[in-house]
């Protein structure tokens, strides 16, 4: 007996651009982004539920004018420090986990912009930015040996550039005005800059991860994609992308996993003091008086508050780095980040599995969806081998001692 064929995923069509405010301030930011997350909590579960790209949310974020922060006062934009965007990131993923990722990459790249991008660039892409365009991102790839293993190519012919290849956990592409995609132009790793409305560009909602469901993480297709050579940039040959470009990113997920854990937090306390029951034979009216509950709780708040701390160190160190040319700073930035960022995905798995301790079995019913937040929180750490960060942090720290011991010896 021979089961029926998989159908393809559909292709996702580019959404038209919706009107933004063009927001003015961190401050102006951070209301927005307690608007939107407001707005993004009451459907966050039926988000995971569902799967697949969530076009409302999609447009909920690019209508809230939170995608243009970064863009400079010069080219029309608020320019917002860095500390801002993981705040922003923060707060969107203590109401949604998922949703939060998806605008991860468009930061990013526009960070990416101000480090290299030529000024026709700058302009064309800002423009539509703080009009509601999303960036999206098309980096990974399957079948290298490494995650740096590119096969997807800008190739020079007698009708211009062309693009070629095909990228995997695309979060953000789908349904995104412009896609920026890693490509190896004459053997040098480059971005280029694609509407995503370009003919030969097929997005998949795909997707098909346990956790961060609404991500629309999908497969991105460029066949013979015709590339303006200006939308070519190169990043990584610039001296500014030692001060902070490549921290920023990893900034934003380290955010993301601090709102991971305070979201897990809060639902596991409204459902203690909402619905779950006692176990016979403890002399207690509620489980919240129950000591031991206190002290889950008590934990995972705390290291919930002791990982949102490390973020704004994190943070604060960064744009440090950003701000100036003293390869001390970056090297500062990078330190305290691995710190934050290694904490925040163990605190985030922890909170969202350890929230089940003090709830109950009754929590673990389905319909409550409560384990979203530790199948996010799982996807989510999984970016990076979080025991190098801690591992680099640790390098880092006993260079420092023997640099400062020889010159203390030497003076």
């Amino acid at each position: 007996m021979s089961s029926a064929p998989v159908p393809a995923p559909a292709p996702v069509p580019v959404p038209v651009p919706v009107p933004a405010p063009v927001l003015a301030s961190a401050s102006e930011a951070v209301r927005a982004a307690h608007s939107l997350a407001a707005e993004l909590a009451a459907d966050a579960s039926a988000r995971d539920r569902e799967g697949g790209f969530p076009y409302r949310a999609a447009q909920l974020l690019s209508r809230s004018g939170l995608l243009g922060i970064r863009v400079p006062a010069e080219y029309g934009g608020a320019g917002v420090d860095q500390r801002t965007v993981a705040e922003v990131f923060r707060i969107l993923a203590a109401a949604d986990g998922a949703l939060a990722q998806i605008p991860q990459s468009h930061f990013a790249f526009v960070d990416a912009l101000l480090v290299a991008g030529a000024e026709e660039l700058r302009r064309e892409v800002f423009g539509a930015v703080l009009a509601g365009a999303r960036v999206g991102n098309a980096a990974s790839e399957r079948g290298g040996r490494t995650a740096a293993d590119f096969r997807t190519r800008v190739l020079e012919t007698a009708d211009g550039l062309r693009l070629q290849g095909t990228k995997h956990y695309a979060t953000g592409a789908l349904g995104a005005e412009w896609i920026a995609v890693y490509a190896l132009l004459d053997d040098e790793l480059a971005i280029v800059f694609v509407p995503g409305d370009t003919p030969g560009v097929r997005l998949l909602d795909d997707w098909t991860g346990m956790g961060q469901r609404a991500t629309g993480s999908g497969t991105a297709r460029f066949d013979d994609v015709p590339v303006a050579a200006h939308r070519v940039i190169r990043p990584w040959a610039q001296p500014a992308a030692r001060r902070g470009w490549w921290l920023a990113g990893r900034l934003a997920h380290t955010a993301i996993d601090v709102g991971i854990a305070e979201n897990a937090l809060a639902d596991g306390l409204a459902y203690l003091a909402a619905r779950a029951r006692v176990s016979p034979g403890l002399p207690f009216d509620t489980p919240g008086d129950d000591p031991l509950v206190q002290h889950g709780v008590g934990v995972a708040a705390t290291r919930a508050r002791a990982a949102r701390l490390l973020l704004a160190d994190a943070a604060r160190a960064i744009d440090l780095a950003w701000a100036g040319d003293d390869d001390a700073d970056v090297r500062d930035a990078r330190l305290v980040l691995d710190q934050a960022k290694a904490f925040a995905a163990d605190v985030a798995v922890q909170v969202s599995s350890e929230l089940f301790t003090w709830t109950g079995t009754s929590a673990t019913d389905d319909r409550h969806n409560l384990h979203r937040h530790w199948r996010n929180a799982r996807t989510h750490t999984l970016h990076d081998p979080n025991g190098w960060k801690y591992a680099s942090a640790g390098a880092a720290l006993v260079r420092q001692t023997h640099e400062n011991i020889a010159a203390s010896d030497i003076s």
